[in-house]
């Protein structure tokens, strides 16, 4: 048995933080400093390429020409720099402080080179700059081809997708003065997270530009895809996640259950959708949840196997433990992710170890070992089960009836992937980047496509 105590209804006992706006990993305070010659290089090195990318890609996916953006349209926005008119009103800077965007009949790219930018290199790197530059060249792409009168929140999702076609360019074909290091994707998803559409939005909002599930979607959908599968998005655009606040009480309390009854109802929720698809399936129950606390003494870190696991292992950590048929979860982390992220962050996380569970009674090859086929084949069938929680096919005893995702929890998905990743020290390697498109698959696709080998 290990050395824990039950997970209880008492676990969490912090309010609910509500993560929404822009997200920096990096807080200004502890920020690298910028440095302008690699700020104006990675600028300069974008544009060229991305003008280059769409002078090929352009006749192949629309069969005409492509006319670039002259050099004087790209318009590096400060205060004293002309911008030209847009929609006939005029614009000054503070019209495109902390944004970005292209004039549609203007032919003209406009960017806050003060604050926004700036701020994108310094947070994100390298890689975030060119990928809202690759976005807003989308937006010209869309002006050459002819679409304008889509719903907005296609016109930005196949943005979207077409600058993920071109970063994907970059991955596979290489580009002059710019290189994708490891890590780079992730760093991608991150910058695209922190534009997201505040949570409660509608994706029927004339300035709807999609959430962090809908971007990142979007955007893996090219990098993997093309520029001819984005452009495919007007007369088959993709489905929209996004959920609005149904309620007052819902826009208040952000949708999320309390605390305390986080664990019990995603205990019910996974029992009851591996029920539903494996009929064979050996449910595991609430008194097999187990918590432990990384900071804490070597007697509050968990046995597994007979034997005590190392802080270095458990720490920020959710696992099964297969000798002894358990599930268990690092509590200050998960206390962390509920706070920073939401309750649905943390019932991803806690699907993950219940998936290998399951992998373990399918005697899936590499299981065991924990291979990266296995690992994939887990997220795949969490994105299984959270298309069931979406599609509200799935009940729990703990507060009685069908539970359904409520505004934000498709975000909260991601962003605890995305930390639960640099917390176990893979930020540099785009695991969250491979295990998001596992994960998409199984919930665009469900459970049987997982089955299908579709990991």
């Amino acid at each position: 048995m290990p050395n824990l105590i039950a997970a209880i209804s008492t676990l969490f006992l912090t309010v609910v933080l509500s993560v929404c706006g822009l997200l920096a990993p990096i807080s200004p305070a502890t920020a690298a400093p910028i440095s302008p010659a690699g700020y104006d290089e990675t600028l300069t090195t974008a544009i060229t390429d991305i003008q280059q990318f769409w002078a090929g890609e352009f006749p192949r996916v629309y069969g005409e020409p492509y006319q670039p953006i002259p050099e004087s349209r790209i318009i590096a926005a400060a205060p004293g720099v002309t911008i030209p008119k847009c929609a006939g009103e005029t614009q000054v800077y503070r019209d495109v402080v902390g944004n970005a965007f292209y004039c549609f009949g203007k032919n003209f790219i406009a960017f806050d080179n003060k604050k926004f930018f700036p701020d994108l290199y310094r947070y994100y790197g390298s890689v975030a700059v060119p990928l809202i530059l690759a976005h807003e060249w989308g937006h010209a792409i869309q002006d050459r081809a002819g679409i304008t009168d889509a719903p907005n929140i296609v016109l930005e999702q196949q943005a979207d997708c077409f600058a993920g076609a071109w970063l994907g360019h970059v991955n596979t074909d290489g580009a002059k003065g710019i290189e994708l290091l490891p890590g780079d994707q992730d760093i991608a998803l991150s910058a695209l997270l922190s534009l997201r559409d505040a949570t409660g939005s509608s994706g029927e909002d004339p300035d709807a530009h999609g959430s962090g599930f809908d971007r990142v979607a979007a955007f893996q959908d090219g990098f993997d895809n093309g520029a001819a599968k984005c452009a495919t998005y007007y007369d088959s655009p993709p489905e929209n996640f996004e959920i609005p606040f149904t309620n007052k009480s819902e826009k208040i309390n952000g949708g999320e259950i309390q605390a305390g009854k986080v664990i019990p109802v995603a205990v019910d929720l996974l029992n009851s959708f591996y029920s539903q698809v494996m009929p064979d399936f050996k449910p595991l129950l609430l008194k097999r949840v187990f918590t432990f606390n990384s900071t804490g003494s070597k007697k509050q870190l968990p046995e597994c196997g007979g034997q005590v696991l190392s802080r270095s292992e458990v720490e920020n950590r959710l696992f099964y433990c297969i000798d002894d048929d358990y599930v268990a979860f690092d509590e200050p982390y998960a206390q962390y992710v509920y706070e920073n992220f939401g309750d649905f962050g943390v019932m991803v996380l806690l699907a993950n170890p219940w998936a290998v569970n399951v992998l373990i009674q399918q005697d899936f090859p590499g299981a065991t070992e924990n291979t990266g086929e296995a690992v994939l084949r887990a997220d795949c069938y969490t994105g299984g089960f959270t298309a069931a929680v979406w599609n509200e096919s799935l009940k729990s005893k703990t507060i009685g009836g069908v539970v359904a995702l409520s505004s934000g929890d498709l975000d909260e998905a991601v962003l605890a992937l995305l930390d639960y990743s640099g917390t176990r020290s893979a930020g540099g390697l785009d695991v969250t980047f491979t295990r998001f498109r596992a994960f998409r698959n199984g919930f665009l696709n469900g459970y049987d496509n997982c089955q299908a080998g579709g990991s």
